[in-house]
């Protein structure tokens, strides 16, 4: 059991680390938590899924087009939601994007909320399983693996070696300065909001094929993504793919080895004991972030 485990693990927390990657990308441009962040999601399976099989298009196409319309989404949240209120107290900003989260809830339930209770898409490659030791392993959970790893090489270099990555990096340190130096901060939020709606709709298109998907999936997935950053450390990209995988496992094993039910709560209880014995996460760096 404990092999079919890992690897139920290893594609959940895949799924997980994505999905922190993108509100990581926002935290550490912006500041905010974007809770609408899993609603971004949920949007992005829908897209895909109209494609597929309203449209007819190949998977592929459909990918690049969801991932597209998810980093249209995005921005248009940041001109919607965090422009008009980018000077306003945090507090606003968290009811804002809770408030915009129910908004795309609405939207989800109204066009595809009656087309049955969970929807899915075909996958990528043959969904027969393959077997490794004896242990099944659908190839789309292969795929998911490692489009997780390239996320995070592929953002770690972006901060590391762009100019537009330590440009972001800049701003979310000090905006007033990054004024002062001529970076058009505006332009760098709207492009981060856009950035972390494309991969959370990457993820959708991934994982839909996997886990199905409603127009209620955003919640859940928001908190297991949550814990995850919470785990891996608010602000380091490499703590919310590390941080995604344990998530993944710890339901998983938890599920499997004491009782179903702690699958559920899981997220819940790394929160609450991560805060209590190691609030900076795995990653994350003691002191406070300047306002």
């Amino acid at each position: 059991m404990l092999p079919f485990l890992l690897t139920s693990g290893l594609t959940t927390g895949a799924l997980y680390a994505m999905v922190a990657i993108g509100l990581v990308l926002v935290y550490r441009s912006t500041g905010h938590i974007n809770f609408s962040h899993g609603e971004l999601f949920m949007l992005g399976g829908f897209f895909a899924y109209s494609l597929i099989m309203f449209a007819g298009l190949p998977y592929v196409v459909a990918l690049f087009l969801a991932v597209i319309l998810s980093f249209l989404l995005g921005v248009i949240s940041d001109r919607l939601v965090y422009r008009p209120l980018i000077k306003a107290p945090g507090l606003t900003m968290v009811l804002a994007t809770v408030g915009f989260s129910y908004l795309l809830k609405g939207i989800g339930r109204y066009f595809w909320g009656g087309k049955g209770e969970y929807l899915s898409i075909p996958a990528i490659v043959d969904p027969a399983p393959i077997f490794i030791n004896d242990i099944p392993i659908l190839p789309q959970q292969l795929i998911v693996l490692g489009a997780a790893v390239a996320f995070m090489v592929a953002f770690a270099l972006f901060f590391s070696r762009t100019k537009a990555g330590k440009i972001m990096q800049a701003t979310s340190e000090n905006p007033t300065a990054s004024y002062l130096v001529g970076i058009r901060v505006e332009n760098v939020y709207t492009w981060t909001w856009g950035v972390g709606a494309a991969v959370a709709g990457a993820a959708a298109v991934l994982m839909t094929p996997l886990t199905l998907i409603t127009p209620d999936i955003g919640a859940t997935l928001l908190i297991k993504a949550f814990a995850a950053t919470i785990l891996g450390g608010l602000g380091s990209m490499t703590g919310a793919v590390v941080g995604g995988f344990a998530v993944g496992l710890i339901e998983q094993l938890a599920s499997g080895y004491i009782d179903t039910s702690l699958q559920e709560i899981a997220a819940f209880l790394v929160i609450m004991v991560v805060l209590v014995f190691r609030p900076a996460g795995l990653f994350g760096v003691y002191g406070q972030r300047r306002a």
